[in-house]
């Protein structure tokens, strides 16, 4: 997001961006999965991130410092490109299989090159795109911080602690709020989510990071 924005606005214009524009999933995977409205209820109960960084790998991509086109450049992925302003976003797609079972990985640049979000989940009956690059097995396994798909509660808690907020739908959030001093010694305020659902055996199905950071 654009440093310029207020918090309010960065929280808006992520909720417009994932609430309401992104496709919904069907018999396939269109694009990123739309992100639950709980997202704005947790409160930031952390002071330091657990979902700052994905990893494929022995590779980490960094949210809000990592370009999308290096991710690009790692896996020969093609990134695509949607909307305008405040509303554009270039997004990256992967795929693989872990424990068997086949996933998916969406890397995402929100109005900016460097990657601000990125999603994971079970693939099951749903087609993938042609366009998701498969993962080569030195890419693998996918985490998101320290969390992979079909985790248990008990390795999830053992791992980052107790989540911040659960909602109605059973996403589970770990949300930290940080005030920082950048190369200009001007205060910023760092927020970043990671946010889980479990399936009926209590296993991570799904997952998210997101972070914004704005002056």
């Amino acid at each position: 997001m654009r440093f310029k924005l207020s918090l309010q606005s960065i929280v808006t214009v992520m909720l417009s961006l994932t609430l309401t524009s992104m496709p919904a999933l069907s018999a396939d995977i269109a694009g990123p999965f739309s992100y639950p409205a709980g997202l704005l209820y947790a409160p930031a109960t952390l002071t330091q991130p657990v979902g700052d960084y994905a990893q494929i790998g022995m590779n980490r991509i960094f949210l809000e410092d990592t370009t999308l086109y290096d991710v690009a450049s790692l896996t020969g992925a093609t990134r695509l490109r949607e909307g305008t302003g405040d509303f554009e976003r270039d997004t990256l797609c992967l795929s693989g299989t872990e424990n068997g079972r086949p996933l998916i990985v969406w890397f995402i640049a929100t109005d900016t090159d460097k990657v601000t979000e990125v999603q994971t989940e079970w693939v099951g009956e749903k087609e993938v795109p042609e366009y998701c690059r498969p993962l080569e097995a030195n890419r693998l396994p996918v985490r998101l911080g320290r969390i992979g798909l079909g985790m248990s509660k008990k390795e999830v808690a053992d791992l980052i602690g107790p989540s911040s907020y659960v909602d109605n739908a059973g996403w589970h959030y770990w949300f930290s709020q940080r005030f920082m001093r950048n190369e200009k010694n001007l205060q910023e305020l760092e927020l970043n989510w990671l946010a889980l659902r479990f399936d009926d055996k209590a296993r991570v199905e799904r997952a998210f990071i997101s972070q914004v950071t704005n002056l």
